[in-house]
């Protein structure tokens, strides 16, 4: 797929359809992602992909931890908005208001929202990227841009994604349901599918304009 049309096809699906994604497109995926710039060439990441029978537990679990509220933790440091600059925290006010805007326009609500990251968005994969203990910044910079790769790999393959904090939220459970040790740090969680016609997936996200992020001096 022209590389344009790769940019413009990957969104953030947030349901998808029961459907199988092969091993092979799985393996595929990822082998292209290794192809992401690391620092020094450390490659510190570690991909673990829950499917079937492991997948479900996943689900299970962290539905029900979510219906009785008990509050997530992930190894990712939690950032609230307040804890970010003015720009970006403008950035996620209108994000937050033009999906709440998009979902009464369409008679579905918020509880679209929140029955898709109930479900984990009905993935029939979620890709969880690993790092070893002591984790610094340079290695999250790399794994960024290594879940990055991963994404725009899979929108080639014609498989949607959706990186989000609730499929990791919940790490000491996905350290026995996946077989991990302390040490390994689950820094990212990204649900792969084939999206499905629900309404929630119409929605778009807005970008800032170039010249209000770039300068170029000379």
């Amino acid at each position: 797929m022209d590389f344009e049309r790769v940019l413009e096809a990957r969104h953030s699906e947030r349901a998808f359809r029961d459907q199988v994604i092969p091993t092979t497109t799985l393996k595929k995926i990822v082998n292209q992602a290794q192809l992401t710039p690391s620092w020094a060439n450390a490659q510190p990441w570690q991909v673990v992909i829950a499917t079937g029978k492991t997948l479900n537990e996943i689900q299970s679990v962290f539905q029900r931890r979510t219906e009785q509220g008990v509050a997530g933790s992930s190894d990712l440091e939690i950032a609230h908005r307040t804890n970010w600059a003015e720009a970006p925290r403008r950035n996620m006010a209108t994000w937050s208001n033009d999906l709440g805007r998009y979902l009464a326009e369409k008679n579905v609500g918020a509880s679209a929202y929140g029955t898709s990251q109930l479900s984990l968005f009905n993935s029939p994969a979620l890709v969880y990227l690993i790092v070893p203990a002591p984790v610094n910044s340079w290695e999250t910079f790399d794994t960024g841009a290594f879940a990055q790769t991963l994404m725009l790999s899979a929108a080639n393959q014609g498989v949607q994604s959706m990186p989000a904090y609730e499929i990791v939220k919940y790490p000491d459970e996905l350290r026995r349901i996946l077989k991990l040790n302390s040490g390994q740090k689950i820094l990212m969680g990204i649900a792969l599918g084939y999206a499905d016609e629900s309404v929630i997936n119409g929605f778009r996200t807005s970008r800032v304009a170039t010249d209000d992020i770039l300068t170029i001096q000379d």
